[in-house]
């Protein structure tokens, strides 16, 4: 029984090593064109940060936003922000899983201010493949 529990140990350590080892550094390509550059990233934690580069056929083509999150064993979470500038302000939380060493699958929530001055939230699915 505990060499069972040890070797499932081992599994879950080694999965969560490969994720985290796979970030650093990167680049990954949405289905809808958005860029994720992961330029640091720390084994130990799983954090990460680089920079996003928004969908190129959306109402903000190719815009940087900051990149900053963490992975831990299969399971991926992000956020992307973009608060310096009055254009294309939008804080969008990435939550999703790696499939496989170079795919992950993430939903998104996206809040930004709307002309009015009201509060806009967006919600969608997106999935990245290391490129």
């Amino acid at each position: 029984m505990y060499r069972i529990i040890a070797a499932l140990f081992v599994l879950v350590a080694s999965a969560a090593a490969a994720s985290a080892q796979a970030l650093s550094p990167s680049v990954w390509k949405s289905d809808g064109g958005a860029i994720a550059k992961v330029l640091r990233a720390d084994p130990a934690t799983g954090a990460f940060s680089g920079v996003f580069l928004s969908n190129p056929s959306g109402p903000c083509p190719a815009v940087p936003y900051d990149l900053t999150g963490r992975a831990r064993g299969v399971r991926v979470a992000f956020q992307t922000s973009r608060t310096w500038t009055s254009d294309c302000r939008v804080t969008a939380v990435w939550s999703g899983r790696f499939v496989n060493p170079t795919t992950v699958v993430a939903r998104w929530v996206a809040t930004s201010v709307g002309p009015d001055g009201r509060r806009v939230t967006k919600r969608g699915k997106e999935v990245f493949r290391r490129i």
